[in-house]
């Protein structure tokens, strides 16, 4: 088999405009890869088929094994796209580190490491600028979980700018449930803001990066939606005194960033005392790439 790795991520910054005529958000996004990696595996079969490997059975029935999969319309976009008109019927094993619907693109992160096995699987020889115009087509995250490290987002996410590198942060990941779908979550965020909130130019979110995350950490258009439908994760993201955990993308996974370890695992503690679920992990300036 042919395996390939793709990071999860947070977004230190998410803006978004209204509800455009073609169904999508302009948005401005600050993307960060996490040292989390989603691995696929790939090979010929006679018919397409997904298989799940390390994912809580609890989770498994939130993560579709038939067409509507990613890796598959991956795969199908991927074939599309070089003009293969029956392309080989692949088997995919996806090894799951990061939980469905948390906000994380971790579906995201197989359909970008599923275009990297492929394209040596099929021996397209494709350069990452040709993977990336076909990631774009699959969804807005897809891009960047090709591309990794720290970038800027535009247009839906799918238009990219790599940033100066965030510098290893500790991140503290708070999990719960029921996860949140995103297209949930931008409906709500339609019906609270019509207008949208496009509060900030691209250059003063980039400005504001290069000159310090403080300003920007949190910043997400979608926080209000995510506290709408779930209306605990306020008092979760209010759980360390004098601290705030942040919705990452459209929840309902929270994240807090420091560079001390200890106190990253004083704020893990607290949670996990409080009866929820959370690792601690890194900052990534990783991309994807294949593996043995």
């Amino acid at each position: 088999m042919i395996s390939a790795i793709a990071p999860a991520k947070i977004n230190l910054a998410f803006l978004a405009g209204p509800l455009r005529p073609d169904g999508y958000h302009s948005v401005i996004s600050i993307y960060q890869a996490l040292d989390i990696f989603e691995k696929i595996s790939v090979e010929s079969s006679n018919d397409w088929s997904v298989e799940l490997v390390g994912v809580n059975l609890a989770e498994a029935d939130r993560i579709p094994v038939d067409g509507s999969n990613l890796v598959i319309k991956a795969a199908l976009e991927l074939a599309r796209h070089v003009g293969i008109e029956k392309p080989q019927p692949m088997r995919f094993v996806i090894e799951k580190r990061v939980p469905p619907a948390a906000g994380m693109a971790g579906g995201s992160a197989d359909a970008a490491a599923s275009l990297v096995a492929l394209n040596r699987a099929w021996g397209l020889d494709l350069s990452s600028i040709e993977l990336s115009k076909v990631a774009g087509k699959i969804g807005s995250d897809v891009p960047f979980a090709l591309l990794g490290g720290t970038a800027l987002g535009l247009d839906t996410g799918i238009e990219l700018t790599p940033l100066p590198p965030l510098g290893v942060h500790f991140a503290l990941l708070v999990f719960s449930t029921p996860g949140l779908l995103t297209a949930d979550v931008f409906l709500e965020f339609d019906r609270l803001f019509p207008a949208g909130n496009l509060t900030k130019t691209p250059d003063q979110v980039r400005n504001e990066y290069e000159s310090g995350i403080g300003k920007i950490l949190g910043d997400n258009s979608l926080e209000v939606a995510a506290y709408s439908l779930r209306p605990d994760l306020f008092g979760m993201a209010q759980l360390i005194p004098g601290k705030k955990a942040f919705v990452s993308g459209s929840g309902p996974t929270l994240f807090m960033l420091s560079k001390d370890s200890k106190e990253i695992d004083s704020w893990n503690q607290a949670f996990i005392a409080s009866g929820f679920s959370a690792i601690v992990c890194k900052t990534s300036n990783g991309s994807a790439e294949l593996v043995n």
